[in-house]
């Protein structure tokens, strides 16, 4: 969530940021969810309806962690794909990663995966680094590869609350969502039916399903 941040750019137009400094990051992650880490993500695994046998795909996965508790979700049976621009998140989360878990490099507006290939898609703290201009765009790629029928959750910091103060990611959402609109705006211009919102300590999430009927790729 925090650390080093390295701004990646395609041609001349920024892409984002990556972290590339993971202690740092684990620390100031623990502090900021004052201890509660691992029961919000958790929760976000259960609102994200992972099952046994399930192909699950984490956007922008840095190190690993909500990955590896979406891989045991999804058991033996399943399997989960992380992508990040950072190649030492993915270097980092490749390290440990289980039978069941793929790691590669990618940015949230341009994943380079098969269509409707997933039948769960999170994004979890990664959307408040992808330029505002470019949200929609990360969103439909992530509808492009949900299996119809499949489900989303993203969540980050809530633009309503007052922002963290070690870092700017408050500040961006708060800002996004005043030009390119909510996370439940994002979800619907994209296609998605959005089924909930809510809060978590520090977090805003929506989930959302790819209709049935809806089959295809957005262009």
């Amino acid at each position: 969530m925090h650390g080093t941040l390295r701004r990646l750019h395609a041609g001349k137009r920024p892409a984002g940021t990556t972290i590339d400094r993971f202690r740092l990051n684990e620390v100031v992650s623990q502090v900021a969810f004052g201890g509660r880490r691992g029961r919000v993500y958790r929760r976000i695994v259960s609102l994200a309806g992972v099952r046994p046998g399930h192909a699950v795909l984490d956007v922008g996965c840095s190190g690993g962690y909500l990955a590896s508790k979406l891989a045991l979700a999804a058991g033996p049976a399943g399997h989960v794909t992380g992508v990040d621009p950072s190649p030492a998140a993915i270097a980092h989360a490749q390290r440990s990663a289980p039978r069941n878990m793929t790691f590669t490099e990618g940015v949230a507006q341009d994943l380079g995966l098969p269509d409707s290939s997933f039948d769960v898609v999170t994004c979890t703290l990664a959307m408040h680094h992808v330029p505002g201009r470019q949200r929609q765009a990360a969103v439909r790629e992530m509808y492009r590869v949900t299996k119809p029928g499949g489900r989303l959750l993203i969540a980050d910091f809530d633009p309503a609350r007052r922002p963290f103060p070690l870092h700017p990611g408050g500040r961006r959402m708060r800002r996004a969502a005043a030009t390119v609109g909510s996370l439940e705006e994002l979800a619907a211009d994209a296609g998605y039916q959005v089924e909930s919102s809510g809060n978590l300590p520090l977090l805003r999430y929506i989930t959302a399903v790819r209709p049935e009927h809806q089959a295809g790729s957005i262009s």
